[in-house]
């Protein structure tokens, strides 16, 4: 089984309330897995979190797919738990330090599984000022 990750998303894709165009431009993958492009400083993100203090930075927008149905999960660094993307396939993370978080992917079919880490340190990140 193979892993693929990349960020086109339509821009006009609706995520939580926000397009992929509010959070990101020039998203792109690496082979090595290196991620670069920017993301937007965004206020207000209500509908990626309930938590006031999670609705504002930069956020991250990947559609992750394997050739086969699996379970895939994805987790920052720092996070405590892995994430379970729905059917869909995209992933919006908070992006709090691209210098010190990576991103992990394992998809998992009860057969086999795979993993893979992404390097965030090639992002360009707004500011809030």
């Amino acid at each position: 089984m193979t892993l693929s990750a990349d960020a086109d998303i339509d821009a006009s894709t609706d995520l939580y309330g926000k397009t992929v165009s509010d959070l990101q431009s020039d998203v792109v993958i690496s082979g090595e897995g290196a991620v670069t492009g920017t993301l937007n400083y965004l206020t207000d993100y209500t509908g990626f979190s309930e938590d006031t203090d999670l609705q504002k930075g930069n956020f991250l927008a990947l559609h992750i797919s394997t050739p086969v149905p699996a379970t895939i999960t994805v987790q920052l660094t720092g996070d405590e738990e892995a994430t379970e993307l729905d059917d869909d396939g995209i992933a919006v993370l908070r992006i709090a330090d691209k210098d010190t978080q990576t991103l992990t992917v394992v998809a998992a079919n009860g057969i086999s599984t795979v993993t893979q880490e992404y390097d965030l340190s090639g992002l360009e990140v707004e500011s809030n000022g």
